[in-house]
């Protein structure tokens, strides 16, 4: 068993009537099968980054890079196209099992951090 400490924060002064302030941190116990890596998207057809999780996961998918700033990556949960997440961002969310990811660059190939840590 290992710990996994994540945090979000969400902050503004102009996003609502009101000054918006949240930030939410906990920490996972999570346990084998794991993983972080990176690897260059193409455009043209989806590329596995999980071919299917084997328990129940938090998934991490970050856009390090694309060729223009405006590319972004397609991420298909089950199949289903499901996510956008364009150069700089992030995603992190809690997966079940059985569940394969793919994703594919439009615009240009983007270069992607990903990663996954099972319950």
């Amino acid at each position: 068993m290992a710990t996994l400490k994540v945090g979000l924060t969400l902050n503004s002064n102009d996003a609502l009537s009101d000054v918006l302030s949240v930030a939410v941190n906990d920490t996972l116990t999570v346990t084998n099968p794991t993983e972080l890596s990176r690897k260059s998207i193409a455009t043209g057809s989806a590329q596995a980054l999980i071919a299917s999780n084997s328990a129940f996961s938090y998934v991490y998918i970050k856009v390090i890079s694309g060729v223009n700033a405006t590319d972004f990556l397609q991420v298909k949960l089950g199949g289903d196209a499901l996510l956008k997440v364009r150069v700089g961002e992030f995603a992190f969310f809690p997966l079940y099992s059985g569940i394969a990811i793919d994703a594919e660059s439009y615009g240009g190939a983007c270069v992607v951090e990903y990663g996954y840590w099972s319950i």
